[in-house]
């Protein structure tokens, strides 16, 4: 086994964990959770940075003049990663935001549904109020 490159490089992918999140609710239409959605794109993503680093392993264990006179194939191969790379990110953006939508739109039901219950006792207070003390309008009303 090699040596890692970075510290804690076992944990790259785990040091920004889901540990908040409910994973036995459904969160999408179809009934799939968040882990159930992020885990094949976590999988595909922990396999290429293992590909990425096995290339950048090969190009840090090339002389230097053979990393100068393939410095074009070098670059084409790593330009490749940038890319990748990039698209996973987004693809994770993209999920996450997902969730979130859907878990804002759940809250925003969820606070409709206080906020009548709140209408309702208003108006049931605002009855007692005047049934108890009709009076009442007159003095505030002045």
């Amino acid at each position: 086994m090699r040596e890692p490159i970075y510290p804690n490089e076992h944990n790259l992918l785990t040091s920004h964990s889901l540990k908040g999140i409910e994973y036995d609710k459904p969160t999408a239409p179809d009934g799939t959770n968040i882990k159930d959605r992020l885990k094949p794109l976590v999988e595909r993503t922990a396999d290429d940075i293992k590909v990425c680093l096995n290339l950048c392993d090969a190009y840090m264990k090339k002389r230097p003049l053979a990393r100068v006179l393939q410095r074009s194939l070098w670059d084409e191969r790593l330009l490749e990663f940038i890319q990748l790379f990039a698209t996973r990110r987004q693809e994770f953006e993209f999920e996450l935001t997902m969730c979130t939508s859907r878990g804002v739109d759940k809250a925003n039901l969820k606070l409709d549904v206080i906020g009548n219950a709140t209408k309702e006792l208003n108006e049931q207070f605002s009855y007692l109020y005047h049934l108890f003390w009709p009076c009442a309008d007159m003095v505030t009303t002045e």
